[in-house]
């Protein structure tokens, strides 16, 4: 009898061990799907800031270029102004939790109207590596600055994103009679009213592929 007693409490103790075990793993695999799925959803963010950038900098060019059209002037240059197409990218990749870390405009019109822009954007947040002593815990995802003056790798989302304007086919508007001058602009049909006319005309839409050349408007030069 206390054989079997004994030999009861042993099986009893293995599969208390057992249970424990199996709830490890199952925990541990937990995590892992956890973080895996952390670091999905950090390279999904990063996709949606990044297109939302592009598309809010290549609107700066789709604003311009309205603005052209409703003052009786055919868009074909210098679209795209740098500073004013950085901050609007800047503003709508923090909306969306990310940072901006490079942009650029292109065009297929020899670089002179800048009406596809590139912009790439990494995510605010990022997933450090767990460390055996346990000091930092697993879903620790602050990124403050310091990152690159440690040695543990660095998992952060990082995306890149293309819009490009799409101007209508426009074309002058002139008076009949002796002095000939431009009375107005149509495009795609419609006789352009106004900036916000205009500016409903024009597109602006994701895309895969930069322009041939990259932007250099007509007033650049090699000294700057």
């Amino acid at each position: 009898m206390r054989l079997r007693s004994r030999t009861a409490d042993e099986r009893g103790h293995a599969s208390m061990l057992l249970l424990v075990g199996l709830a490890l793993a199952l925990l541990a695999v937990t995590l892992l799907f956890m973080r895996l799925g952390q670091a999905h959803g950090l390279r999904t963010e990063s996709q949606n800031a990044a297109d939302a950038a592009a598309l809010a900098a290549a609107g700066q060019a789709a604003d311009e270029a309205a603005r052209d059209i409703a003052n009786y002037v055919i868009p074909y240059s210098s679209l795209h102004d740098p500073a004013t197409a950085r901050t609007r990218a800047e503003e709508y990749a923090r909306d969306n939790g990310a940072v901006l870390e490079d942009i650029r405009a292109s065009d297929d019109n020899t670089g002179n109207t800048g009406n596809i822009v590139r912009v790439e954007v990494r995510s605010a947040q990022c997933q450090r590596e767990l460390e055996e002593h346990g000091d930092r815990h697993w879903n620790d995802t602050v990124c403050d600055g310091t990152e690159d003056e440690e040695d543990e790798p660095l998992h952060t989302g990082n995306a890149d994103a293309i819009a490009e304007v799409v101007i209508p086919d426009c074309s002058y508007i002139v008076s009949d009679g002796e002095d000939v001058s431009i009375i107005g602009i149509r495009c795609d049909g419609e006789t352009v009213q106004s900036y916000t006319h205009a500016r409903r005309l024009i597109e602006v839409e994701l895309t895969d592929e930069e322009g041939q050349y990259i932007y250099k408007p007509l007033s650049w030069t090699e000294d700057g």
